[in-house]
């Protein structure tokens, strides 16, 4: 079985839904360390949350086993990409809440595609032009 697709044990469950406390909530807005209004049946945070929760856990284990030199040519990258107005990238949501970005839409904006790690969060910029 993929570790993609495994069961999360009590204890990971529990390490993710402490780490997404501390993260925004998109769905209901809760601040970083406010519990969520109403996170669901058997939850003590909101479903988006927990997994942006259990995304970051997994980043930062895969941060922990690079080297400075990979680290570095990523940073690299990462400073050298150019800006994209929010609400440009806010425009390509899906209604179901998600992304729909395209290889030409990327390659609109002078980003690379395949995209790198941490792509959105280096280009997101505020305010600036509208349009998609």
């Amino acid at each position: 079985m993929s570790p993609r697709t495994r069961r999360a044990t009590p204890e990971e469950t529990r390490q993710i839904a402490a780490r997404a406390a501390q993260m925004r909530c998109d769905d209901c807005g809760a601040s970083p360390g406010e519990p969520c209004p109403r996170p669901g049946r058997g939850r003590s945070v909101c479903r988006s949350r927990f997994i942006a929760g259990a995304i970051a856990i997994r980043r930062q284990e895969k941060a922990v086993r690079r080297t400075p030199e990979q680290e570095a040519e990523q940073a690299a990258i990462l400073a050298g990409l150019p800006r994209v107005p929010k609400a440009e990238i806010e425009k390509c949501r899906t209604p179901a809440g998600g992304y729909a970005f395209t290889r030409a839409w990327f390659l609109e904006h002078g980003l690379p595609y395949p995209p790198v790690p941490g792509w959105r969060q280096a280009v997101e910029q505020e305010g600036g032009r509208d349009g998609c």
